[in-house]
């Protein structure tokens, strides 16, 4: 609990900065686009990168790291099925049902779950876990993900499948390949490559903070769909999927070590993912509703990742 607490503590201070420098202008809506182009072309690909291709391949990481994969895709489908559920409590139109089904969809598994899960399993297989949940996640975001925010506006999600190939995918192969290779990269291209990657904590944190400094939070603190979004986002399925790995016995029917069953419960309650804000903007959809979503639910998330590591 100290190490999570601290982490999130310090995660806060840096959000804290980049909120500030918004609202005192050093930080302006195009530097905050630069900065998401600045993580995901090139930190963000030399973290994974550097993280996979240092690190020795064994049976046992290959074998969670599939199971990762699956899970990450099942959860997703368990967020999609439960928001569909709230939508309808909510009486939401279509094009709302799908911003708050994809809302709950997908979490901030880079720009946030990166750094906890990189502070609570040191080492690297934590992170590699991580790259795995990522993937699976990253693998539907693109597919059926924006097909369901481009048919709320009846388009055409069909070139969704080329934003597959992307720096992230090609860092995964890479370092992947290099994994298995016989021999090691020399130390003088591994180190800066990896001192490069490991900023990605900090731009990552700033920008969350400019982001969040955007909404009004009094207007965000009295919407109830941010609140429903939230509650499938950051505790329903997590718990859920909480209980079927560790108290239903599933992670022991399926050989997964604790820092698997760990990868996927916290980052499965990472708050809404940053980027849907720029695709609902893209697409004339309510981007005050998605960033309020952003928002509430990654103020929530300090006291709920807490709470999940604790029932962990």
């Amino acid at each position: 609990m100290q190490i999570i607490l601290t982490q999130i503590a310090m995660l806060a201070l840096m959000a804290t900065i980049g909120a500030v420098a918004y609202l005192t202008r050093l930080i302006k809506e195009d530097t905050a686009n630069g900065m998401v182009k600045l993580v995901t072309k090139i930190t963000l690909p030399l973290l994974i990168f550097t993280t996979f291709a240092g690190n020795d391949t064994s049976p046992e990481i290959l074998k969670n790291s599939a199971i990762v994969i699956a899970l990450s895709m099942g959860s997703v489908v368990l967020f999609f099925l439960f928001a569909g559920v709230s939508a309808r409590i909510l009486r939401l139109s279509a094009d709302n049902t799908a911003l708050h089904r994809v809302s709950a969809m997908f979490g901030n598994v880079v720009f946030l779950g990166f750094p906890i899960i990189n502070a609570l399993y040191p080492g690297g297989e934590g992170l590699i876990y991580a790259t795995m949940f990522h993937l699976g996640q990253n693998a539907l975001i693109w597919t059926w993900g924006v097909y369901i925010l481009y048919s709320s506006r009846n388009r055409s999600g069909g070139k969704s499948w080329k934003n597959l190939l992307n720096p992230v995918t090609i860092a995964f192969a890479a370092g992947i390949t290099f994994m298995f290779l016989p021999f090691t990269i020399p130390d003088i291209i591994m180190s800066p490559l990896s001192q490069i990657g490991k900023t990605t904590t900090y731009i990552s944190m700033v920008y969350v903070g400019t982001v969040l400094a955007m909404v009004n939070p009094l207007r965000v603190f009295s919407n109830i769909r941010s609140y429903l979004v939230s509650f499938n986002k950051l505790l329903l399925v997590p718990v859920i999927l909480l209980l079927l790995l560790k108290y239903a016995g599933l992670a022991e029917l399926l050989h997964m070590n604790s820092t698997a069953v760990g990868v996927v419960v916290l980052l499965a309650g990472m708050p809404c993912m940053i980027l849907i804000s720029v695709l609902v903007r893209d697409l004339d959809l309510d981007y005050k509703q998605s960033v309020g979503n952003i928002f509430l639910s990654t103020i929530l998330s300090f006291a709920t990742i807490s709470f999940l590591f604790w029932l962990l």
